[in-house]
Parts: structure tokens; C-alpha cells; sequence
């Protein structure tokens, strides 16, 4: 981000940091904004982890604490789907004398998947992924993907209610902006929370790619998938410019790719501002 933005970060521009009060948000974010002033020490940074953030950085409505709790009615499917795709029977016959004494297979197969994955953050020459034949590992992540569009993206079972969820850290997005754009000095306002909110606002903001919708949960995994809306460290940046006539434009980054938004624009990746913020407002002005 400082290297292909060098004008947002140079002299003494202000950078304004939030995060989440979980720690490891409050670490990525200090080591990140760190990292910023060791590459041009002259930035002013403001960090702050503080609860009163969290009403926009992790909200979640009642409602849909409700909706994505193991009681919900859409979990009755959702199990029947994880019986389907989950299979251990081989797995567990291949690792231990005794798989009849694991009382719960279907637990452990996920644990062990966890653990495979959760490896490659770690500087190991080791992997625990050749314990899986490649269907088993396909049907873990099915049902994990499912799980996580469900419950965050736009998947049509939830009606809007996960998306809806991110109008605060829009809303948040919205006034930051222009507040940056009406000071008119070189400014960044960043904000480290997690990966399900990040998924909820790409899905409200209708983000290239993370807003596809499909009831079947068989194909899920074709409309969308976990690993390619929010990897590990994912992120979106809006970049904004502004032109000879001195109109505001932005342009979206995911993950450092660029990606669209369902709007007309002569100059694509780059839309007016004026009119991204009049579509974002009444996606926040929606009921």
C-alpha cells in the first residue's frame, strides 16, 4: 500500500487507525501502522482498540445473533449437509488401531482440518494436508464455506439480514471519507477488524464477485467461495483522486486487485464519488 501510494503517505500526512478490541486485530494493526513509520517516520499516527468502536468496527444485530446461533432453523439443513459432505470413516482407519474408540469422528475429521490449514501460518517444512485424500478435504471446506455465506454474504437464506449487519462500518467508510476529502491534505483512515464483517460490508456494497446469490446449498461453493472474498490478511482499499476539474474519484481494491461495483462509469476502475456515495447512501438508507 505505502509503495503504490506514495502521495497518500508522504511527509507528515495522518493516519487514523482503528481496530477491533480483540488482540489480535490490535497487533496486526500496530504492527502494520509500525511498519508505515519506519518507512517514512514523519507520518502522524493515531491508534486506538477501543469498545466504543466495536458498534461499527464487529457489529452484529440482535437479529442476527439470532440467525447464525446453532439453534437457527436454517442448521437443521445446514447439518444434514455436513453429514453428506463430511466423511471420516477412512481417515480415522488410516490414523488410528481403533477408530471405533473415537467417539466423535466427524469432530475430529474438522480438527485435524483446522490443523492442516492453520500450519501454513507457522514456518514448518510440514504438512498435515497428505492425511486427506482430496475429496475429503473438499467436502470440510464445503461445508465451512457454506457456514460462512450463510451466516455473512449474500446468500438468499438469510434475506439480507447478515449484510445489513456492516451499515454501521459503512456508514463509518461514508463519513471518514468525507471528512479526509473536505481537509484536503494527504490522510489515511484505517480499520483492522475481522474477516466475517469484512465478507458482511463487501456483500452489502455489492463488491465485484462477493455478493452472488444462490439458494441451493449443493452450489454454494460455485457462487461463492471464503478463500477468494477473505483469504488471510484480506482487505479492501479505497483509493481516492482527485482530477483536473477537481471532481473526487475512487477506485476499489480487494484483496490489491481492482474490482467494480454495479455502477456505470466511463473511466472503470475509477467511478465518480459523487455517485458511489449516492449508491452506497441508499444501500445504507434501505430497510
Amino acid at each position: 500500500m505505502y509503495h503504490n501510494f506514495p502521495q497518500v503517505f508522504r511527509g507528515d500526512a495522518f493516519i487514523d487507525a482503528r481496530s477491533s478490541t480483540s488482540l489480535r486485530c490490535a497487533m496486526s494493526m500496530s504492527y502494520f501502522t509500525e511498519r508505515l513509520k519506519e518507512l517514512n517516520p514523519g507520518l502522524q499516527v493515531n491508534r486506538r482498540a477501543y469498545h466504543r468502536y466495536m458498534d461499527y468496527i464487529a457489529y452484529t444485530s440482535p437479529e442476527g445473533e439470532k440467525f447464525a446461533s446453532e439453534k437457527a432453523p436454517w442448521r437443521r439443513g445446514f447439518r444434514e449437509f455436513e453429514k453428506k459432505n463430511v466423511r471420516p470413516e477412512r481417515l480415522m482407519a488410516s490414523l488410528f488401531v481403533k477408530p471405533e474408540a473415537i467417539t466423535d469422528q466427524d469432530a475430529m475429521m474438522r480438527s485435524l482440518y483446522w490443523i492442516a490449514a492453520d500450519m501454513q501460518n507457522v514456518e514448518l517444512d510440514l504438512s498435515f494436508y497428505d492425511i486427506f485424500e482430496y475429496e475429503e478435504l473438499v467436502g470440510v471446506w464445503k461445508t465451512v464455506n457454506a457456514r460462512m455465506y450463510v451466516c455473512n454474504a449474500a446468500a438468499p437464506l438469510n434475506g439480507g439480514l447478515m449484510p445489513r449487519c456492516a451499515v454501521p462500518l459503512l456508514r463509518n467508510i461514508l463519513e471518514s471519507a468525507d471528512a479526509a476529502i473536505e481537509k484536503g491534505t494527504p490522510a489515511a483512515d484505517l480499520r483492522f477488524g475481522h474477516d466475517t464483517h469484512l465478507i458482511r460490508l463487501l456483500a452489502l456494497m455489492q463488491i465485484e464477485g462477493c455478493s452472488n446469490q444462490e439458494v441451493d446449498m449443493e452450489k454454494f461453493h460455485l457462487a461463492w467461495q471464503d478463500y477468494r472474498v477473505s483469504p488471510m490478511g484480506a482487505n479492501l482499499q479505497l483509493i481516492f483522486y482527485r482530477d483536473k476539474k477537481n471532481d473526487i474519484l475512487v477506485k476499489f481494491l480487494l484483496n490489491e486487485c481492482e474490482v467494480t461495483l454495479p455502477l456505470k462509469s466511463k473511466m472503470v476502475p475509477y467511478y465518480s464519488w459523487k455517485e458511489v456515495e449516492t449508491f452506497l447512501a441508499e444501500i445504507i438508507g434501505k430497510e
